[in-house]
């Protein structure tokens, strides 16, 4: 599967795919697919690259969307059929994920570079650190409509020198435009910034002891943030400000879950009195000096809780020191920021189920938001997934695995000489490469 240019799920290597009933989907390739390298994409190739995904044990960021999956039979060179154990209705957004990529048995394991895929471009050479030269893969699918011969692909780590380069012509295209950059680039003429809400930031936990392993000291959290200010504070408003959780566009959860806590000082004040902390009490809270909107996002926390009675001091290791404490439960609360894998909202039972990971509330699982989440993802109707949905995020609401504090833009830019390049919505803004196969450029 792949996404088109408003972000659609639609066939990609598939030429079709149907569903005779809500656990099995055919999938019919396009005739005589093959690889970059030359050999031939069949069904089978198909089969073992997602049987590999599907296995637990090999790690993929997968796992959650192909865990169902029962059987796949290669029917023929050209048409492999996946039953699932039970009805998944986020199962095709998943195929559609970069790293779910169809590719050679033989990249199929931990140390191969996997660099032979089937996409409209190819790696012509590569230069670590420096950039990477992509060509035109004239077997693709799609190839007639494949405008560029090539893109040439250069590193730039610092902001400001992406910037430059776009401003300055010497490059037609830049991803991830810093926030401080936002006004610059887009008011500069013959140049066109293309931003989309998305990653969210948020404050973790550390659940296993302490004040906020109870969940009425999480929820005044949740209700002390000003999140208007930790926007302007981390990303000069470039954003939005968040309450609750960030659902799909499916028109049957419009409204669920947007609204769970609000800024509410007085109500978080209660809570803690609640929760027996009626003057406060001291807490460390893990940011990074690494990244400065992290770093303001923490700050902007910390005089909110502060207001409120709580005492925290900022703790703040490079990155490196960040994942190492996040991992380890290092802290009693944190700033972090995260993206859901897929827009569907199971991307949320990574925060209330499995391994601790530094992104994640330290200890903290709700099996009972786990099970609501899967009814939604198993649901088969507009009603039920609703039902469930909402009873998952009325306990988000009180039980508190996270404490939403805001959506981030995340924008390209790119001269006006560049046609069809779409920055994708929401989640999928990070997969907008998919595009480059539409765009074209002018000189």
């Amino acid at each position: 599967m792949t996404l088109d240019e408003d972000g659609e799920l639609v066939p990609g290597l598939a030429a079709s795919v149907e569903t005779p009933d809500p656990t099995t989907y055919v999938f019919t390739l396009h005739e005589g697919l093959t690889f970059s390298d030359g050999s031939p994409l069949t069904a089978t190739n198909v089969k073992n690259s997602l049987e590999y995904y599907a296995d637990p044990a090999n790690g993929s960021t997968l796992i959650a969307g192909l865990q169902d999956i029962a059987s796949i039979t290669a029917d023929s060179d050209t048409q492999v059929t996946v039953t699932l154990e039970a009805p998944n209705n986020a199962f095709l957004e998943f195929l559609a994920v970069p790293t779910a990529a169809i590719v050679p048995d033989a990249s199929l394991n931990a140390d191969t570079p996997n660099i032979v895929g089937a996409g409209p471009f190819e790696i012509e050479e590569q230069n670590e650190g420096v950039g990477m030269t992509l060509a035109k893969f004239d077997g693709f699918y799609d190839a007639a409509d494949v405008a560029l011969d090539e893109i040439d692909v250069a590193y730039y780590p610092d902001g400001d020198a992406r910037a430059n380069a776009l401003v300055s012509g010497d490059v037609d295209m830049i991803d991830y435009v810093t926030w401080e950059n936002f006004d610059r680039v887009g008011s500069t003429d013959g140049v066109e910034l293309a931003a989309q809400p998305g990653p969210f930031q948020y404050v973790q936990f550390n659940a296993t002891d302490g004040p906020f392993a109870d969940p009425l000291v999480r929820e005044a959290v949740a209700y002390a943030i000003n999140r208007d200010n930790a926007l302007t504070a981390a990303f000069q408003s470039h954003g939005e400000p968040l309450e609750g959780v960030v659902t799909s566009d499916d028109p049957a959860l419009e409204g669920l879950g947007d609204e769970l806590w609000s800024y509410d000082p007085d109500r978080a004040k209660e809570l803690l009195a609640e929760a027996g902390y009626p003057d406060g009490f001291s807490a460390t809270l893990l940011a990074t000096s690494q990244y400065t909107f992290l770093q303001d996002t923490a700050l902007s926390v910390q005089q909110d809780l502060q207001a409120v009675g709580i005492d925290v001091t900022l703790d703040a290791p490079d990155w490196s020191g960040r994942l190492e404490k996040g991992a380890a439960g290092d802290y009693d609360l944190a700033v972090s920021g995260d993206v859901g894998i897929v827009t569907n909202p199971i991307y949320l039972l990574s925060f209330v189920q499995g391994p601790d990971n530094f992104n994640r509330s330290f200890g903290y699982a709700n099996e009972e938001i786990a099970a609501a989440l899967t009814d939604g993802l198993r649901a088969t109707d507009d009603e039920t997934r609703a039902a469930a949905y909402e009873e998952a995020f009325d306990l988000v609401a009180t039980d508190v695995p996270f404490a939403s504090i805001d959506t981030r833009d995340q924008a390209w830019a790119y001269s006006d000489d560049v046609e069809g390049f779409t920055n994708l919505p929401g989640f999928h803004t990070f997969f907008s490469g998919y595009t480059l196969a539409n765009t074209s450029i002018e000189r």
